[in-house]
């Protein structure tokens, strides 16, 4: 069961707002992949997200993520859509752009590098409040969570151009 914010202050307004510019990107910027793996990227950042957010922030408590140590309405906005949209816009850009060899790396990084000012951004709004926890550890993280999407994007496109062919 999800549950309301106990106080509606900054951090729901900035998950409304970040929301609000993920769907004005979705409009925008013109899709490049296919369904299959739209949903495949789709469910690995929904994915990883519960999973780091878990267990980063609640079991070893190393911050908290709007408010409280429970799960809300808008920690599921977060988890089940703004994190999922920010990986398709991850992989979704890379497609566009064919990226190969040492510019994926690059791009990696200077995702990693985007994704801890917004982190940074974020916190300034106490999304985030760091209790055991500071930026470098979330560029860590960061940088290899897109280094592995772009492992399992592989893997996506091999078995899915593999059951084509057949």
């Amino acid at each position: 069961m999800l549950f309301l914010p106990i106080h509606f202050d900054e951090n729901e307004w900035f998950v409304i707002m970040a929301l609000f510019l993920l769907t004005l990107g979705l409009i925008i910027f013109r899709n490049v992949l296919s369904s299959a793996v739209i949903v495949a990227v789709l469910i690995y950042f929904a994915t990883i997200g519960k999973w780091t957010d878990y267990v980063v922030g609640i079991k070893f408590q190393h911050y908290l993520a709007l408010d409280t140590f429970k799960q809300d309405l808008f920690d599921w906005l977060c988890l089940e859509i703004a994190y999922p949209l920010i990986g398709y816009f991850f992989v979704n850009f890379l497609a566009s752009w064919k990226l190969k060899g040492m510019f994926t790396i690059l791009y990696i990084f200077l995702w990693s590098i985007l994704l801890v000012f917004s982190e940074w951004i974020a916190s300034l709004f106490n999304v985030f409040i760091y209790i055991r926890w500071n930026l470098l550890y979330s560029f860590i993280v960061y940088f290899s969570v897109l280094s592995l999407c772009i492992l399992y994007l592989k893997l996506i496109q091999r078995v899915y151009c593999s059951s084509l062919q057949k």
